[in-house]
């Protein structure tokens, strides 16, 4: 199973045009790594904004050693991202299908995106695990993720 891993408004409530807030950044960091503890073949891909401003050692540097050892990649930033400012539809879904495609894996293995964004997927909207863009991954989200890794 692979978790494609948005940051804002999943790791931290979003802040729209501006950046976390020091004390709000990664809180619900140590709520997802417990639920990846209790499904240790669960491996993530950043599908993050945040993998085009840092690199992926910087971006696994937040992360617990476990939890960052799992982290097996990010995802490509499509070429219609060039367009930034304008709406290009299920954006992040075409990205994670590349990466897949790339991994010389297929859409239909097993795989969630969690995510804020929902509107950025189609094909795949029943593997988004939404979270509340203004709060992030709270109890409700993380009891959501439960029930799916469960399943």
């Amino acid at each position: 199973m692979i978790i494609f891993l948005d940051f804002d408004g999943v790791l931290h409530p979003r802040y729209d045009g501006t950046w976390v807030p020091p004390e709000q950044a990664f809180c619900h960091l140590p709520r997802l790594e417990a639920v990846l503890r209790d499904f240790p073949c669960v491996d993530l891909v950043v599908s993050s904004e945040w993998r085009r401003q840092f690199p992926l050692a910087a971006l696994r540097a937040h992360f617990s050693p476990d939890i960052a050892a799992r982290i097996v990649g990010a995802t490509p930033v499509a070429a219609s991202a060039a367009h930034a400012g304008r709406y290009v539809p299920a954006r992040r879904e075409a990205e994670i299908l590349q990466w897949l495609d790339s991994a010389g894996r297929t859409a239909d293995e097993p795989w969630l995106a969690l995510d804020d964004a929902v509107w950025q997927f189609d094909q795949h909207r029943d593997r988004v695990v939404a979270c509340a863009a203004h709060t992030g991954f709270d109890g409700s989200a993380e009891a959501a993720l439960r029930q799916r890794l469960e399943d």
